[in-house]
């Protein structure tokens, strides 16, 4: 545990403040690149083997890309892997302490071999307890559960006490219909929700999670 000095921790600013302003960032860098069109979408589908839905959200700023699908955008993308570059020369990345030499050059690449490596172990030699992948499982690149805008929030509250749906949050909060089915689209694919019912006389409700 780290000792009670009274001091609090230093918080980061700018573009690694948090998730909210990481996915606005990624968001208009990707836009830059790519444009918003429907080509686009593909175009990253291709470069991430991301799903369509999850490229939608990162190009929205619903959420970012999380660490397998960020590191494949550090790859394929010339804009990503800039602004990754301007990360480490700023001010707060933590300079060497001397000039990089041989030996360190040397375990970087071990380092880099042993990760390829890793990464391209086939299934036939994984021992009998590892446990097998199953796709079903894997965890979904959703939003955040914490990171709900006041809208959702909103929506959250008037599931519980009785009907809603996307045509109430888009009268109330002065938003286009397509935004507000965005919205319950981001708590569903979070867990926060899910639909009861038909299409017509169905209602949401709250998950128990």
């Amino acid at each position: 545990m780290l000792p009670k000095t009274g001091r609090k921790l230093p918080q980061w600013t700018g573009v690694l403040g948090g998730r909210e302003i990481y996915a606005r960032t990624i968001a208009e860098l990707l836009r830059k690149e790519h444009g918003d069109s429907r080509r686009a979408i593909k175009q990253l589908m291709r470069q991430t083997d991301a799903s369509e839905r999850t490229v939608k959200h990162w190009l929205s700023a619903q959420h970012g890309p999380d660490t397998v699908y960020f590191l494949r955008l550090v790859v394929s993308s010339p804009v990503i892997r800039a602004f990754v570059l301007g990360l480490l020369e700023g001010p707060a990345a933590i300079p060497l302490t001397g000039p990089v030499d041989r030996i360190s050059l040397a375990r970087a690449r071990e380092a880099y071999a042993a990760g390829e490596a890793a990464g391209g172990r086939s299934e036939t030699g994984a021992r009998e307890y590892d446990p097998k992948r199953v796709p079903e499982r894997d965890p979904i690149n959703v939003p955040d559960r914490a990171e709900i805008n006041e809208r959702q929030r909103w929506f959250l509250g008037r599931v519980v006490e009785g009907r809603c749906d996307a045509r109430e949050i888009a009268a109330v909060w002065d938003v286009s219909l397509k935004t507000a089915r965005r919205d319950i689209a981001a708590l569903k694919a979070a867990g926060l929700i899910c639909y009861f019912g038909s299409p017509r006389k169905g209602r949401y409700r709250k998950t128990t999670g």
